[in-house]
C-alpha cells in the first residue's frame, strides 16, 4: 500500500535475536565512536518503527527497517519501480492468469541457518491469509495482506522444494508489482514458531543482508551484517544503526556533527545549508509521494459539495508549496503522483479564489463561516515536509473566508490509529508509492465506504467499480484510461483538497557512496559504504 509513516511512544526493548542471544543497550555516549566508524553507517530518521514484523505493520518507517532483514519473492531494483528478482530467479503465469509460479533462489538460508524453500514460501503465505492459523494473531490487523491479496487469494501451493505457486480467484493485473512491497517478507517459519505470531515483531529473523541485534524504542534499532546473505560480498558496511532524531534541525545539526552518516527529511533551509557544505551532499528519491487534505464525509458539515469546494478555493497551495516543499516541490491536481502512469492529463488544479470561496459558504449557508479541526502529521513527511508550519499556513487561509481552524495532532501511532474512526474532520493525509503501480494508491485510498472511518468516509459506487475492475484488466492503456476517469471524479466530487509532491532530499557525509534513493523510501543500505 502507499505508506504512512508512524511514530509510538513505547518503553526501551531489548531485542532476543535468534539464538536466544540478548545484546547490550548502546550508552548514548557512544553514537560519536559510532558515526565515525568507517564499518558502521548511522542513519537519521524522523520516527520509530512499529514493528519489525512489516506483515502487521502499514508505516514507511518499519519498511525502512525491515528490508534490510528481510526478502521478497521479486523487489524494485534500485533507484526504480520495475522489477527484479529477490527470492526467486523466474516467474510464469498461466493463461488466464490464474496460477503464478515462481522458481525459487536455490541455497538462501535463514539468519538461523533453516532453508530458505517453497514450503517456508507457503508457511508465511499461510500465517497472512489464514486469520485461524496459530501465528495470525487475534487482535493485529495485517493491513496490507487485507487491502492487496485477501480478496483474491485462494492457496499457496509447495509444488517441490524450488517452486511455488501462487493461486488466485481472479486475474490480478498488478500482483507482481503488489509483492515487491515490503509487507510481503519472509520471516523463517522456525523463528515464527518459537517466538509465535506477536513476539516475531521484537524479534525478527529473514534472510537480509543485516540482522537485528537491538531495538531501543523511540531511539534506535542496531543492526550486524548477515554474513551468509545470497548476493556475494553485500552488505559492505559491518554495522547499521537507524537511530530517531524526531526534529528536522537536530538530525541536521548531527549529521554536521558526524553523529550520524545519512539523514531523511530535512528542513528546506538546511538542504540549501548542506549543498554549499563541503563535508556533505544532495541525493533526491523521485516524487512517488503525493498529499492531500481529506474532508470526513461522514460528518453532515461536509455531505455538502459547495463547503468543500468552498475550502479547496480557499487554501492558497501554490504559495505554500513555494514557500514550505524547499524549491522540490509542485502543486498536486490529483491522487496519482507525477512519475506514475495512469494520471489524468486533463483534470486540473483547485485554482485560489478566496472570492468565490466566501460566496459558495454563503450559499451554503455559512455567510460568516464557522469552526473546525484540522488535523495535521506529528512527523515530517517527503509530502508534507514541514506539516505543521503547512497546517498553520492553511489555518491563515481558511481565516481569510471565514473559516476559523483550530490546528490539532497527535503521535504518529495514535493519528493512524484515528484515521480508521471518525474522530477527525479535515486532516493531512497522504503517501509514497510502493511499486510505481496506480493500484496502490487507489486500492489504498479509495477502496471502498465505511461510515465509521473518517478515510474510507467517500461513497461513489462508480469510482469502487472502477479501481477493482482496473485490477483485473490485463491491458496496461485500458487501466490508464479508467485510472484517469477515477482522478476526473474524485475532483469533481471534491473528495480531497490536492496538495502537493515532492522530490524527497537526502543528506549525507561525502565519504558515503553507493546510497541510491529509492522511490518508495526504503533504501536498500548493502550496497552503501563508506570511503
Amino acid at each position: 500500500m502507499a505508506k504512512h509513516r508512524k511514530d509510538p511512544r513505547a518503553a526501551i526493548i531489548a531485542l532476543v535475536i535468534a539464538g536466544g542471544l540478548t545484546v547490550a543497550l548502546v550508552p548514548a555516549s557512544r553514537w560519536g565512536w559510532a558515526a565515525q566508524s568507517n564499518g558502521t553507517l548511522v542513519w537519521g530518521r524522523s520516527g520509530d518503527a512499529v514493528s519489525l514484523d512489516n506483515a502487521i505493520a502499514e508505516d514507511g518507517e518499519t519498511g525502512e527497517a525491515t528490508v534490510q532483514l528481510f526478502n521478497l519473492l521479486v523487489r524494485a531494483k534500485p533507484g526504480a519501480t520495475d522489477v527484479e528478482p529477490d527470492l526467486t530467479t523466474s516467474w510464469s503465469t498461466s493463461p488466464d492468469g490464474l496460477i503464478w509460479t515462481f522458481k525459487l533462489r536455490k541455497g538462501v538460508k535463514f539468519q538461523d541457518g533453516t532453508p530458505w524453500n517453497a514450503q517456508a514460501a507457503k508457511f508465511n503465505f499461510d500465517r497472512w491469509a489464514d486469520a485461524k492459523n496459530p501465528y495470525h494473531q487475534p487482535g493485529t490487523d495485517f493491513i496490507i495482506w487485507g487491502e492487496f491479496l485477501a480478496d483474491i487469494f485462494k492457496e499457496a501451493r509447495a509444488v517441490d522444494p524450488d517452486t511455488l505457486q501462487i493461486i488466485l480467484k481472479v486475474p490480478n493485473a498488478p500482483l507482481l508489482y503488489n509483492l515487491t512491497i515490503t509487507g510481503f517478507e519472509f520471516g523463517s517459519p522456525a523463528a515464527i514458531a518459537k517466538y509465535g505470531g506477536r513476539g516475531f515483531s521484537q524479534n525478527p529473523v529473514g534472510t537480509g543482508p543485516f540482522r537485528a541485534v537491538e531495538w531501543v524504542r523511540d531511539d534506535h534499532i542496531t543492526m550486524v551484517a548477515n554474513s551468509s546473505y545470497f548476493r556475494q560480498g553485500l552488505p559492505k558496511v559491518q554495522r547499521l544503526i537507524y537511530r530517531v532524531i524526531k526534529d528536522n534541525a537536530a538530525r541536521y545539526l548531527a549529521l554536521k556533527a558526524g553523529e550520524i552518516q545519512a539523514m531523511e527529511l530535512p528542513n528546506p533551509d538546511d538542504v540549501r545549508a548542506a549543498q554549499a557544505d563541503p563535508n556533505l551532499k544532495v541525493g533526491l528519491r523521485p516524487a512517488l509521494n503525493s498529499s492531500w487534505l481529506r474532508f470526513n464525509m461522514n460528518l453532515p458539515l461536509f455531505k455538502d459539495r459547495r463547503i468543500r469546494e468552498a475550502l479547496a478555493l480557499g487554501i492558497d497551495r501554490k504559495s505554500i508549496v513555494e514557500a514550505l516543499y524547499g524549491g522540490r516541490g509542485e502543486v498536486a491536481n490529483q491522487m496519482l503522483p507525477p512519475v506514475m502512469w495512469g494520471r489524468s492529463t486533463t483534470v486540473q488544479a483547485y485554482p485560489y479564489d478566496p472570492d468565490r470561496a466566501k460566496g459558495l459558504l454563503a450559499e451554503a449557508g455559512y455567510p460568516n463561516g464557522f469552526s473546525l479541526d484540522l488535523w495535521y502529521m506529528p512527523i515530517s513527511r517527503p509530502y508534507f515536509p514541514v506539516p505543521k508550519e503547512i497546517g498553520s499556513a492553511m489555518a491563515s487561509d481558511l481565516a481569510k473566508i471565514g473559516v476559523r481552524a483550530h490546528l490539532m495532532t497527535e503521535d504518529w501511532a495514535t493519528y493512524l490509529k484515528d484515521l480508521r474512526t471518525n474522530k477527525f474532520m479535515l486532516f493531512m493525509e497522504g503517501g509514497i508509492g510502493d511499486n510505481g503501480d496506480p493500484d496502490d494508491f487507489y486500492s489504498t485510498f479509495i477502496p471502498k465506504y465505511d461510515p465509521n472511518v473518517a478515510y474510507l468516509s467517500y461513497n461513489n459506487p462508480t469510482v469502487f467499480s472502477l479501481v477493482s475492475r482496473a485490477r483485473v484488466v490485463t491491458d496496461q492503456n485500458e487501466r490508464a484510461k479508467m485510472y484517469a476517469q477515477i482522478a476526473e471524479i474524485l475532483v469533481q466530487d471534491v473528495r480531497d483538497i490536492p496538495v502537493g509532491n515532492a522530490k524527497t532530499p537526502i543528506l549525507m557525509r561525502r565519504n558515503v557512496e553507493g546510497l541510491v534513493p529509492q522511490p518508495n523510501g526504503s533504501e536498500y543500505m548493502e550496497t552503501v559504504e563508506l570511503k
